[in-house]
């Protein structure tokens, strides 16, 4: 009589698995929780498994239990149905189906106390598990990107990801593997461009808020994108400079636009900010440069708000530079969220190598990304934000 194997994600689910094929009479050999997968495989969930054989018939010449010689020999001592189940040494009947069903009760108890002390279980790995450890191409990509910065947590969803969807043997194969992750990792970013938007014809698209900290090159991303829409998308542009209160912001915002003969607005007021646009309704794209608020300052942020409410139909993007460490970017994001943030620019992405905390915090806050920027020359250092651009700086 051989035994059979079921394997469930908890006791109770593979006790009724053995109940349901062999009916409630029959034996349990033993319940053991086992690994959920390979045993790199640390994302799953730990199985039950239980050993259980079809009711024993009673023996027409003793009445004893007909059970292999074998399967006495496997119980003996360290089975889990003796341990619960002494009946009196007299009894010369079988189990019943009570008696079955108080086992299914005890071992459902007993099993459910060690796994909440798995450490109390050693972890026995399955018969056709590989004993070698995680692959090696595997550990390489995961520390290329612990080392870039990418959440622990999302290195390990990623996996478990292509674990799901791809052939196991892909995990051997660096170069396939490589190229998978970085299609998964592009999953996790969202991606906003005003020109996608402006082909809607929606009035949202035509006034732009750039806002931020300060010094994280807000003026600067202004002139890009002037340049951008006006060289190479024949717009008509129009600059306003709300940001009056910086030492020579002004002087700095005409360096930029008379090379691209762009008249400025300066605007001190929300009246003055209604004018200006009002002026320039026949403007493809109204930039408005905002003044800098510190995030840590809550008092700054409800002040810009007071002033970008004057303005209903409108696209905000938050300009962050590339060095700032995620804490400071986090709290950057949620300071300004609630003037409900449309897209993030990243700036000075020349100057690091380490690109992980910008999908840590597109993946975390779900707002898309909308341009890069990198070098001095306003001109052409304007990228309109790519998933795949920013996946392969991190994992080449």
């Amino acid at each position: 009589m051989e035994p059979k194997t079921y394997r469930a994600p908890n006791t109770q689910a593979a006790l009724e698995l053995v109940q349901n094929e062999l009916g409630p009479e029959a034996v349990i050999l033993s319940v053991k929780q086992v690994p959920g997968g390979s045993v790199w495989e640390t994302w799953k969930k730990p199985e039950v498994e239980v050993l259980a054989i079809p009711p024993i018939q009673n023996s027409p010449q003793n009445g004893e239990n007909m059970v292999p010689d074998d399967h006495k020999k496997q119980n003996k001592g360290g089975s889990l149905i003796r341990s619960l189940y002494n009946p009196p040494k007299d009894e010369k009947s079988p189990l019943t189906s009570e008696d079955i069903q108080v086992l299914f009760d005890k071992i459902a108890t007993q099993i459910a106390k060690k796994q909440s002390h798995p450490t109390s279980i050693p972890a026995s790995p399955r018969a056709d598990t590989p004993k070698n450890e995680v692959p090696p191409a595997v550990v390489r990509v995961r520390e290329e990107l612990l080392n870039q910065g990418v959440d622990s947590h999302l290195i390990k969803e990623i996996i478990r990801k292509v674990s799901q969807t791809a052939n196991p043997k892909i995990f051997y194969e660096e170069n396939r593997l490589r190229e998978i992750i970085r299609k998964q990792l592009e999953t996790t970013l969202r991606v906003l461009r005003i020109e996608s938007v402006q082909k809607g014809l929606s009035p949202t698209a035509r006034v732009l808020f750039v806002v931020g900290p300060s010094g994280v090159g807000k003026t600067s991303l202004c002139a890009r994108l002037a340049s951008h829409f006006t060289e190479k998308h024949q717009k008509k542009v129009a600059w306003i400079c709300a940001d009056t209160i910086r030492t020579g912001a002004i002087a700095q915002t005409r360096s930029y636009t008379e090379p691209l003969n762009i008249q400025p607005h300066i605007v001190y007021t929300p009246l003055d900010l209604r004018e200006a646009i009002a002026y320039e309704e026949q403007a493809d794209l109204i930039l408005v440069d905002t003044p800098a608020c510190n995030p840590f300052v809550p008092n700054e942020v409800i002040e810009l708000s007071a002033f970008l409410t004057e303005i209903p139909q409108k696209m905000i993007f938050l300009t962050l530079p590339a060095t700032l460490k995620l804490a400071d970017m986090q709290q950057a994001v949620a300071a300004f969220s609630p003037l409900k943030l449309n897209g993030i620019v990243i700036t000075k992405l020349d100057e690091t190598k380490f690109f992980g905390h910008i999908i840590n915090l597109i993946w975390k806050n779900k707002i898309p990304l909308a341009y890069f920027c990198d070098g001095t020359n306003y001109l052409d250092s304007l990228h309109p934000a790519e998933a795949s651009y920013l996946v392969k700086l991190i994992l080449p």
